[in-house]
């Protein structure tokens, strides 16, 4: 911002220049012209803008000329002294305390100068008690806006380093975040992986189960089938042997009866033929039949497919209904046990629910929702399931437990 002589100072400059220029025939060019014309303008501009700004400098600036003026003009009793605080009181409104030191400074010199005019070898008391209250008053005003100065600086500075303080610990939690944006990024990529190992365990699981229930069914199965037959050809002969011998052949046939059947029993578990064959509903209500058999567990089957899904999703399904049945029959404690397959759109929802005791509720809070404390089977459904993207919930208390699944399908276009 430039003084106001100095702007009269550049403008005069210019118009010397330019009528030099005109009077010795120099050329100046237009830019020229308009560069002086804008510099002019802008520092005339600069100048009122800083008047609007700060009016109270420059009004209290101004009230000292007719103040002065009265005072020496009216002489001895003009009583104006404690007039003279106006102009410090209004650079109270300013932000820099320099205004009013300086108005007061000002203000004390026109003071004494009309006290040593006006009262230099006379003995007016109130003259000089009005100007002593004049001066009271104008370093009263000068030392409150000094005050406040001072407070403002010390918030500003208590305000600086605050917002340091502010600064480094963003900076501290922006790291802290990274840090921990790493570690998430790191675990994210470690579960990911090991949701692949154990998506590649599972399918692995699948084809060495059904190797070996082809085995069991190929081999195993045919053996017996042999030595069945044999025995048979045996007991024809029977009446001529012993009766030690024959009884010996008896529970042998018998045996080897139990065996295959049990062998098919296990191999149809590992892997059951139907559920290639025949698909999923075949499956399930063959596999609930002979669980009944088995285990004397009452079980029922409501289904509301109406055809095939992905091999995928009946896979899932079967080995989930496979393992709830299992833990009801080792667990529970219940008599029946239902199992609901329904479909809805985008998406098929199994349910299988018992009336056992049901699993403890300490046990459920202790978990808090991490499968892999409920056992080795129900985290195995929880892997099987989330590999598809399907959710669990396990619902149980006093009278049963519920598990509830809830597999996506495409649906087929029509």
């Amino acid at each position: 911002m430039r003084p106001a002589w100095r702007l009269l100072k550049l403008t005069s400059q210019m118009d010397s220049t330019a009528a030099t220029a005109s009077n010795t025939g120099a050329h100046i060019s237009p830019d020229q012209k308009g560069l002086a014309r804008a510099l002019g303008s802008r520092s005339l501009k600069d100048v009122i803008d800083w008047g609007i700004a700060h009016w109270q400098v420059v009004v209290g600036a101004l009230s000292f000329i007719p103040l002065g003026l009265v005072d020496f003009w009216m002489g001895h009793g003009s009583l104006l002294a404690p007039f003279y605080v106006t102009p410090v009181i209004l650079s109270l409104w300013s932000e820099k305390p320099k205004y009013s030191i300086l108005f007061a400074y000002v203000a004390t010199g026109l003071i004494i100068i009309g006290f040593m005019r006006n009262t230099f070898g006379g003995n007016n008391e109130i003259e000089t008690i009005q100007r002593l209250t004049g001066l009271a008053l104008i370093w009263l005003s000068a030392s409150l806006s000094l005050q406040r100065w001072q407070r403002g600086r010390f918030l500003e500075r208590g305000y600086q380093e605050m917002e340091g303080l502010v600064q480094a610990r963003t900076l501290e939690l922006t790291k802290a975040n990274a840090n921990l944006k790493g570690e998430i990024d790191d675990r994210q990529a470690m579960e990911s992986t090991l949701r692949q190992l154990s998506s590649h365990l599972m399918q692995a699981q699948d084809q060495e189960r059904r190797r070996i229930a082809r085995e069991l069914h190929d081999n195993s199965g045919q053996s017996l089938a042999a030595v069945a037959m044999n025995l048979t050809r045996i007991e024809h002969h029977v009446e001529e042997m012993p009766l030690k011998v024959r009884n010996l052949v008896a529970d042998t046939s018998a045996l080897t009866e139990e065996t295959s059947r049990e062998i098919r029993t296990l191999s149809y578990l590992l892997h059951p033929p139907l559920l290639e064959e025949a698909g999923l509903i075949a499956a399930v209500e063959w596999f609930a039949k002979g669980f009944t058999q088995r285990s004397g567990i009452e079980t029922s089957v409501t289904n509301t497919l109406s055809e095939r899904l992905d091999d995928d999703i009946e896979m899932t399904l079967f080995r989930v209904i496979q393992e709830c049945l299992t833990n009801i029959s080792r667990h529970s404690g219940s008599e029946v046990a239902r199992i609901t397959m329904q479909h809805e759109p985008g998406e098929v929802i199994l349910k299988v629910e018992d009336e056992g005791r049901g699993i403890p509720h300490e046990k459920l809070e202790r978990v808090h929702g991490k499968v892999a404390g409920l056992g080795v089977g129900i985290a195995g459904i929880w892997e099987r399931v989330k590999h598809i993207g399907g959710e669990l919930e396990i619902i149980s208390n006093s009278r049963g437990t519920t598990i509830l699944v809830v597999l996506p399908i495409v649906e087929a276009e029509t």
